[in-house]
């Protein structure tokens, strides 16, 4: 009789225990690393995991290619050292494409498992879960054979209480489970969706938080952000005595999404004034922020920036009032109707605030069933308003919506971001917006661009207000460029603190700092 309990025991407990840890052993997802060598080139391709559970699950893949002429990256154009998110899938695996030095190609790979869609893992899943279901069932049934038998009240809450714990220790050991599982093995997407709580969502993956009056600013709890939501140091207030401070304002292109913050532009020109023209008394700060148009750098520069103390203000941009005028409607742009004047494309700008749950095995399956929010949309949004527009005629081009949206609250904004800063005894520096020459740009999106930069450079003449016209002669080379022909890397951002530095230093605009003599003097 003990034999045969025992027996019963270990297939209905002990065996699903030893297969799961088998499968387990078997399937453990682990980093891969891969080598190749073609000729002269040599190929690196590394994945965070071998594995993942389900299709859709991602993994990062790094890779690092020398002496090639093209990387592609899963059919992206791409550099030769870099990382990519990759979410897989039957059609979705690890791809390097490299175009080697003599103009051939070689493709290399790295498959990753798909565990439900492997034969053995499903077919051993099913055999642990009916030998669970088997040995609960068993349980449940004598439970209810003794309940039954005594017909006590007891006896039945005895039994009622066993299998509420039964299944309470079962749900715990599923919970610990998932729980270990995605933090050993889960990618940072897993990890989000299913581990983080939404302060360490936001701080992983949402660098804005929103704010009255500007929309959004940097948030103070992202790296490489300061505590008033700018990125860079921190900036004393008030201003150091004798310090001089140069604001730079405009959209990503002046925050420097391709560079580090030390790499932006407004860093570089920082140093190189202090280091090589001797002014030792200046500091810069960068008050770019992604997605800025000119609506938001106005209204940052009278109720955030002003607060800095400013002595000088350099505007930089064009790029993102384009945006307003492709995609509104002429109604939208400037119709009758309570957002005229107003960037009508912009949205309002929100941050979720719903708790998520603890639980990851909840929140695996209310995920799955739609029962609550992926927590990867969670970081924020812009809503529409709710003013509502004629939209235009079906037969409406990209150029006529362009024609009929002329630059004139681009215009509006920055002659009142002008008239503000001298109101305020700032000096304010314009200049023209610069990108790379050699990408593939529609003519249009070129003459927009140069349409824009006129703008600012006739308020400029008007107000009698120094202009760097950085377009005029900036040199044409795409290794200053990130892929987008749009965002400078770090060569890029150093030649424009570069040029910024000398016209500053020509202009007399800046004041030395005591016992300070100029490296031009």
């Amino acid at each position: 009789m003990f034999r045969r309990k025992s027996l019963r025991r270990i297939l209905q407990f002990g065996l699903p225990l030893l297969l799961t840890v088998g499968l387990y052993w078997h399937y453990h997802p682990r980093p891969i690393i891969k080598n190749a060598a073609y000729a002269n080139t040599t190929i690196l391709l590394t994945t965070s995991s071998s594995a993942v559970l389900f299709p859709g699950d991602c993994i990062q893949m790094r890779w690092d290619v020398a002496y090639a002429q093209r990387v592609l990256a899963n059919e992206e154009l791409s550099p030769a050292v870099g990382e990519k998110t990759l979410c897989i899938d039957a059609l979705s695996q690890p791809m390097l494409q490299v175009m080697l030095m003599d103009g051939s190609e070689v493709t290399v790979t790295q498959p990753i498992t798909i565990l439900v869609t492997q034969p053995i893992f499903v077919i051993v899943v099913f055999i642990v879960l009916a030998l669970l279901c088997l040995g609960l069932s068993d349980f449940l049934l004598r439970a209810g054979r003794e309940a039954t038998r005594l017909l006590t009240v007891r006896a039945i809450g005895r039994a009622g209480c066993t299998i509420v714990l039964a299944v309470g220790i079962t749900l715990v050991i599923i919970e610990i489970a998932l729980s270990a599982y995605f933090n050993a093995a889960g990618s940072r997407e897993q990890k989000i969706m299913y581990l983080y709580s939404l302060e360490e969502i936001r701080a992983l993956q949402s660098n804005l938080i929103p704010v009255p009056y500007v929309s959004y600013v940097p948030d103070p709890a992202y790296e490489g952000h300061n505590d008033l939501g700018y990125r860079g140091p921190e900036i004393v207030i008030p201003k150091p005595q004798g310090a001089y401070r140069i604001v730079s304002m405009g959209g990503s292109t002046t925050y420097s999404t391709g560079t580090t913050e030390e790499e932006s532009y407004p860093a570089f020109l920082q140093s190189i004034l202090r280091d090589d023209y001797g002014y030792s008394n200046v500091e810069v700060i960068n008050a770019g922020v992604s997605g800025y148009t000119s609506w938001e750098v106005l209204s940052s520069f009278a109720f955030r920036v002003l607060e800095l103390e400013p002595d000088m203000l350099i505007f930089y941009g064009a790029l993102n009032d384009l945006t307003v005028r492709e995609w509104l409607s002429s109604d939208c742009y400037r119709g009758l109707n309570p957002q005229r004047g107003l960037n009508g494309h912009r949205g309002l700008f929100v941050e979720r605030n719903a708790e998520l749950p603890a639980s990851t095995l909840y929140r695996l399956v209310a995920i799955s069933f739609d029962w609550m929010s992926n927590p990867l949309a969670l970081d924020s949004s812009f809503e529409p308003s709710r003013v509502q527009c004629m939209r235009d005629p079906d037969d409406t081009t990209l150029e006529k919506r362009l024609i009929a949206n002329t630059p004139i609250y681009f215009e509006r904004n920055i002659r009142n971001l002008m008239t503000l800063a001298l109101a305020h005894n700032v000096q304010p520096v314009v200049s023209s917006w610069v990108y790379n020459v050699e990408a593939d740009r529609p003519q249009l999106w070129r003459q927009s661009i140069a349409q824009h930069n006129a703008v600012t450079r006739q308020i400029a003449a008007d107000m009698d207000i120094p202009y760097i016209n950085l377009a005029e002669d900036f040199p044409v080379n795409s290794n200053y460029w990130e892929l987008d022909g749009v965002h400078l890397v770090a060569t890029g951002t150093y030649e424009q603190a570069r040029r910024y530095a000398a016209f500053l230093d020509n202009s007399g605009l800046l004041p030395k700092a005591d016992n300070v003599v100029s490296a031009g003097q």
